[in-house]
Order: structure tokens, then sequence, then C-alpha cells
């Protein structure tokens, strides 16, 4: 008899089935936890409990917990003190799976980068359009700006407080969903950026930083004044001299998702 018409045992089935129900569980759980109102850091209930709720063996949770481990929902801690511990998704962790998949693909750096210049510059002008940008928005960027001034000629510093701001752009345009999407983006963009920060560092001086806080500047002025359409124009001109350098060094070669 050949391997795929040998019957299923019972142990099998009872294991397949119990994997199914595993599956469902885990789907519940997951419920739970994405549409709250469990936060971050909560603990799910006892094991007991929850075995009691659903009505569900020891070994069935457990498989459950490992389904919800590995996507990253929760961490089962052991021993008497133990419990299975939340974590809410957060842009970071979409960041990753986004950065890997970009990886695997080798998606170049040049490729990257056209995308951060066609969608930051809209959350630049969302900021810019938002009703509540004279307490929302602008005392953000102007603190960040500051620090920027501060490290004009502390290089490693600046190039920090530069990526606070470009970051602040898109936490603070008011659309949750380009909060999401293009924060892994800016997130991905910055890892690729520590490669290559020192090198620009040798070659670039303070003139070149102090016009890009001029650029900055420029962006805060047009966001407090609502011009929403110049502050993208304004914003696609920014990023592409601030991309000159590291596409000329690395345009073609493909981005890696690893810090």
């Amino acid at each position: 008899m050949s391997a795929a018409a040998q019957p299923v045992r019972a142990g099998d089935e009872r294991s397949l089935r119990n994997a199914g129900i595993a599956d469902e569980l885990a789907r519940r759980l997951r419920r739970r936890i994405l549409d709250g109102p469990l936060r971050d850091g909560d603990m799910l209930p006892k094991q007991d409990d929850l075995i009691a709720e659903f009505g569900v063996g020891r070994t069935t949770l457990r498989q459950a917990f490992r389904i919800l481990e590995t996507e990253g929902l929760i961490t089962v801690k052991r021993g008497n003190t133990g419990g299975a511990v939340v974590h809410i998704p957060q842009p970071a962790d979409a960041a990753h799976m986004f950065g890997m998949v970009m990886h695997a693909r080798q998606v170049r750096l040049d490729d990257l980068a056209q995308a951060l210049r066609r969608l930051e510059p809209v959350c630049a002008a969302l900021c810019a359009a938002r009703p509540d940008r004279d307490t929302e928005v602008l005392p953000w960027l102007r603190e960040v700006h500051a620090r920027m001034e501060a490290a004009v000629d502390d290089g490693p510093a600046y190039i920090r407080a530069g990526r606070d701001f470009h970051e602040a752009l898109v936490l603070l345009c008011g659309n949750e969903t380009m909060k999401i999407l293009l924060g892994a983006v800016e997130v991905l963009w910055g890892r690729q950026e520590r490669e290559w920060a020192n090198e620009a560092l040798a070659d670039t001086g303070s003139k070149v930083r102090r016009a890009g806080l001029r650029d900055h500047e420029r962006l805060i002025a047009l966001i407090a004044a609502g011009d929403d359409t110049e502050v993208y124009r304004e914003s696609v001109h920014h990023l592409e001299a601030a991309q000159d350098y590291p596409l000329r060094e690395r345009g073609s070669a493909p981005i890696t998702s690893q810090p």
C-alpha cells in the first residue's frame, strides 16, 4: 500500500482534529487581542481559566499559544508566575515583515527611494491640511528641528535628528493607513541609511547639513501656512537632494531587512 493510501490512524486523526481546534482557538484569542480592550504588556487569562472558558484541553491551548507566539502576538512565560503576555502589533512589526519580503525579492535601493519620494510628500501635505496643525503638528516638528540645529556640527546626532524629522512627518499626518504603510518604508530606509551614514559624514560637511536645515525650515513654514500643494513640491525636491549621495553610490544595491 502506498504512503498516500495509508489509512489515518486513530492517534493521527485526533492530532488533526486537535490542530483544527487549536487554529480556531488561536483565531478567537487573536480577535480578542486585536479588538481590545487588552493593551500591550497585559496578560491573557490564566491557562486554567481559558481551558474552562473554551472547553478545550491543555494540549490544544498550548498549540494555540504556539500559533500566536509565532505571529508575535504573545510571549509565553514559563513557571509559577508565568502566563501569556500580549503584544499589540506596531508599525515596526509591519516594517520587519515588509523588509524581509523586499529583501527576498532583491528590491534595489533606488526602488525604495522612489517610493519614499512619492509617498512622504503626501504625508507632508496632509500635515499642512490638518486644521489642528498649530497644536498637533508644528510644535513637534519645531522641537525636532531645534535638535537638528543644535547638532549641525555633530554629524551622527544630526543624522539621527534628521531621521526623526522625516518620521515625524509621517506620524503626524493624521492618516492611520499612511502612518502604518509609510512608517514601514521609513523604518526600512533608516536601516539602509545606517549603512552609508559614516561615509556620508566623511564626504559632506556642515555646509550640506545647513542646506538640509534650510529645507526643513521651508517645510515647517509651508505647513504652518497650510499650503499643502507647495509643501508637497518642496518635500519632493528635498528628498531628491537628500537621496542624491546614497543613490550615486548604492542605488543598484539590494536592500537588506536586518539592522
